[in-house]
């Protein structure tokens, strides 16, 4: 709605977006942003990416800003509408996002490249959800990419981790827990 509110308002031929998550990886991402074993998530550097896109026309960034509904009340301050495309409802929060929008007025287009070097990608994490027999096969296919021989490429140890399973498994029983 902020995103169409503010086409709107500005009576631009073109809006888009690219989000990128601006914290580590969540399991909220992985369950909201992929389906089962196809995700891949890409480890960017930022300061590089942004860099990148200064000076382009119609290009702005910035983390989106989460808002409870209290400041909706009738004595809340009104809303800049520049600020629209930055702003999302509270319970998006754990989605910690950095959008990159690009806008035109004049032209219609459906996307728009952005420039991206290989070398501003820190590694590659793969779905916790990929079937061991994949991974190998996988990995070995994104380091044929040429550019891409030593690219970090790793499964997501936020699910079913080796080291967390020794943890628990190995919890000791306090005296003072059983009844």
């Amino acid at each position: 709605m902020c995103m169409e509110r503010y086409k709107e308002a500005l009576e631009l031929q073109t809006l888009l977006a690219i989000c990128f998550a601006d914290c580590k990886e969540t399991y909220h991402h992985w369950r909201v942003f992929t389906v089962g074993a196809s995700g891949v998530c890409f480890e960017f550097d930022r300061e590089n990416l942004c860099e990148s896109l200064s000076g382009l026309d119609g290009i702005r960034w910035r983390n989106v800003e989460y808002r409870k509904l209290d400041i909706l009340r009738p004595s809340s301050k009104r809303w800049l509408v520049s600020d629209l495309p930055f702003l999302k409802r509270a319970p998006y929060e754990p989605e910690q996002e950095l959008r990159i929008i690009y806008s035109s007025a004049t032209e219609e287009v459906s996307a728009f490249d952005v420039p991206i070097e290989i070398s501003w990608i820190k590694r590659v994490i793969l779905s916790p959800w990929m079937p061991v027999a994949l991974r190998q096969s996988v990995i070995e296919t994104i380091r044929d990419i040429p550019g891409c021989r030593t690219l970090t490429v790793q499964s997501t140890s936020l699910v079913g981790g080796q080291l967390w399973r020794a943890k628990v498994l190995g919890a000791v029983v306090d005296g003072s827990q059983k009844r």
